[in-house]
């Protein structure tokens, strides 16, 4: 075993040992979540060890050759999981009973295989212990291609669902974990696979970690926290957008947490589609949300007329969907934000009094 690769095992193992240490003690992800990644974490940490084992056992006494054969099927055998694992941590709270069955299936072609002893497995322990690669381990990669094609669905899931988020980091530290796996698949002596999985376990978990300090977990955008160190790290001049949902303390009362949780996400929907090709969005208040918004040039009031009318037009169907009264104001590098969001709340006023113009019917908006 070289030093290269002992190296590698210890920066895999520690950083695993501390990666589980912080998930355990992180109040801002949930249960759910946390027993996933910590799932995952657990289960590299045993292939890195079965992979110790295996190198070991290769080649040594006869004796040793059931640990030679065990390490390797604990290895082959788990390393599909990991992605899937990693995968639930991204985007918890789903069904997913058909992964675990197929899994399954796996693990008992694996066992049949090797206790029949013939080629058609995975890998080969001869008798004089020494491993090769058997005929079915191209059904292996097949399977562990299935794991990275599912993980990477959850990569484009995650950036859909989170609406403000750049696909682009995501996809490449998919594309990280995909090139460093088929390089030891391909070139089985350059053993970095387990060593791209780990830091891209780290980085995902910083990801999700980062996102939920930052997002509304109602509605998806970013939260009002987030708002007011946006705004204030600018050096530049914005046009603040804001939005104020239409009695939403009636609406509180009159439907449950679920039916609100809808509503609001309609409503942040509607808001984020229209307004995301502008600048920025964000729930400030459990009432209002905002856009941030640099090009100056823009007519406002159009821009705010236009969104309330397809606004309506789009939900005209639905009695549960309530009106939004929009202003805007103007902020500046170091400008009192409260100044600015009440000015905001002046020109709102003004657009209530001219909605009565805008908003006759919704059939004659449809028109």
């Amino acid at each position: 075993m070289s030093n290269y690769f002992v190296t590698i095992t210890f920066i895999n193992l520690f950083t695993l040992l501390m990666l589980s240490v912080s998930i355990i003690t992180n109040a801002v992800i949930n249960k759910e979540q946390k027993k996933n990644f910590l799932l995952t974490c657990i289960i590299v940490f045993i292939i890195c060890i079965m992979e110790v084992l295996t190198i070991i056992a290769n080649g040594a006494d006869v004796k040793y050759r059931w640990i030679h054969i065990f390490s390797n099927f604990m290895g082959f055998n788990l390393t599909p999981m990991v992605f899937m694992f990693l995968g639930t941590a991204l985007i918890p709270n789903k069904r997913r009973s058909w992964e675990f069955i197929l899994w399954a299936g796996y693990t008992l072609w694996m066992l049949i295989t090797l206790f029949m002893n013939n080629s058609y497995g995975i890998f080969h322990v001869d008798e004089a212990n020494n491993y090769s690669r058997a005929k079915g381990f191209v059904i292996y990669t097949l399977f562990y291609g299935f794991a990275l094609i599912y993980f990477f669905i959850e990569n484009i899931r995650l950036s859909i669902k989170y609406w403000h988020n750049s696909n682009i980091i995501l996809l490449l530290n998919f594309a990280f974990v995909f090139t460093g796996t088929t390089v030891q698949i391909i070139y089985p002596e350059i053993q970095v696979s387990w060593l791209c999985v780990v830091i891209s376990i780290v980085f995902y978990y910083i990801y999700i970690d980062n996102l939920y300090q930052q997002l509304d977990r109602q509605t998806y955008l970013l939260n009002g926290n987030s708002f007011e160190k946006y705004i204030c790290n600018q050096k530049k001049t914005a046009v603040i957008i804001v939005a104020e949902i239409d009695n939403f303390s009636k609406l509180k009362l009159n439907y449950s947490r679920s039916k609100l949780d809808e509503i609001l996400m309609d409503i942040s929907r509607n808001f984020n589609d229209y307004f995301k090709k502008y600048g920025r969005t964000f729930r400030i208040e459990s009432e209002e949300l905002c856009a941030v918004i640099y090009d100056r040039n823009l007519d406002f009031d159009a821009i705010i007329k236009d969104f309330f009318i397809k606004y309506v037009k789009s939900n005209f169907t639905s009695s549960e969907i309530p009106l939004v009264s929009l202003g805007y104001a103007l902020f500046s590098p170091h400008q009192d934000l409260k100044k600015v969001l009440s000015a905001a709340d002046m020109k709102k006023r003004d657009f209530i009094k001219e909605r009565l113009n805008l908003f006759k019917s919704p059939k004659e908006n449809q028109n």
